[in-house]
């Protein structure tokens, strides 16, 4: 069958054909030009990302006022081209932080939090949305720390506690002029594990600023740990001293025993109080085997059972040696 191009209309259909197709082909060429020019890299999609605890930054002069009722921390939720959140995200220089408080000064406060750092083709959301808030005028004052601790509690029977040492004895104390008004004890609990304890306690505490019911109060604890010793110390009694001999003996020599010149007459022991009281004086024993003539010994001194410390640990003792002399017979001779 022959076409009849002559046919006004089958002209037409055939010119709107034609041009379609190179419509289409222009197109084509336009877009493999951008293409070209511009490759997709990322840019033009659209990504979100979510972030987790993020410090809070709190715009307030802090010399002035102090703010409570603002969380740690804050989640943000990114979204915007995939390159820069990845970019954002590699390099974190963003903060969320407050209005100036300065501006509101001292009352309760709605505010919402901001985020500065980012790029403006980024758009983010905050949680939580608003913060409820305090501001008061701020207080700073010096207290000195107490020291509990339950001495009966811990130590061995026959022992006692001494006055604790403090690494400080005061610290600086800041916060809202109403929590500060409700200080009633600033202190550190000793609480060391088991009992019957007999040596020195030494331990690092956190400071508490309570209220009058004992409940801590929500302030600024500089220092907010210190160090505390408590010495420990048992029963204490002052003896005399009582020498004896004791080793072998040399059978032609006879012996006596002194404390040497300069040295204590008294032993200071330390121990169990039971123990303490039974005894009346402190013996020590001087070995005089092999002792041929006067000489001085250092004598450590013994801890009898119960008793944990002597002053002095060890005492210098004179022996002093006599030969002795041979017996005489009836006749003149030995």
């Amino acid at each position: 069958m022959k076409m009849n191009v002559e046919n006004p209309w089958i002209s037409k259909l055939i010119a709107l054909f034609f041009a379609i197709v190179l419509f289409s082909f222009v197109a084509y060429e336009n877009e493999s030009r951008n293409l070209s020019t511009n490759p997709t890299d990322g840019a033009s999609i659209t990504s979100s990302e979510v972030i987790t605890n993020l410090p809070i930054d709190i715009n307030v002069d802090r010399d002035t006022y102090f703010v409570s009722g603002i969380p740690e921390t804050a989640t943000i939720r990114l979204e915007g081209p995939q390159a820069i959140l990845t970019q954002t995200l590699a390099t974190q220089n963003f903060t969320v932080e407050t209005p100036d408080l300065d501006e509101l000064g001292p009352g309760s406060h709605t505010i919402e939090l901001e985020v500065e750092g980012l790029s403006n083709q980024l758009e983010y959301s905050v949680m939580p949305a608003e913060v409820m808030l305090e501001i008061e005028e701020k207080r700073v004052e010096e207290y000195e720390v107490r020291v509990e601790f339950n001495e009966s509690a811990h130590l061995e029977d026959g022992y006692r506690a001494e006055d604790p040492i403090l690494s400080t004895e005061t610290v600086t104390i800041s916060g809202a002029l109403s929590t500060m008004e409700e200080i009633s004890d600033v202190m550190v609990v000793v609480m060391p594990e088991g009992g019957s304890i007999t040596e020195d306690i030494e331990t690092t505490l956190n400071v508490l600023a309570l209220d009058e019911t004992g409940d801590p109060l929500n302030v600024n604890i500089s220092p907010q740990q210190i160090d505390v010793t408590i010495p420990v110390r048992g029963t204490q009694r002052t003896l005399p001293i009582v020498l004896e001999e004791s080793g072998v003996p040399n059978e032609d020599y006879e012996y006596a025993l002194e404390i040497a010149q300069g040295e204590p007459e008294n032993v200071t022991i330390t121990g169990e109080s039971d123990t303490i009281e039974e005894l009346n004086n402190f013996v020590i024993e001087v070995d005089v085997s092999g002792v041929t003539e006067s000489t001085i010994r250092t004598i450590p001194l013994n801890l009898p059972e119960g008793i944990t410390e002597t002053e002095p640990e060890e005492l210098d003792v004179l022996i002093r040696v006599n030969k002795v002399e041979p017996a005489e017979t009836d006749n003149g001779t030995e």
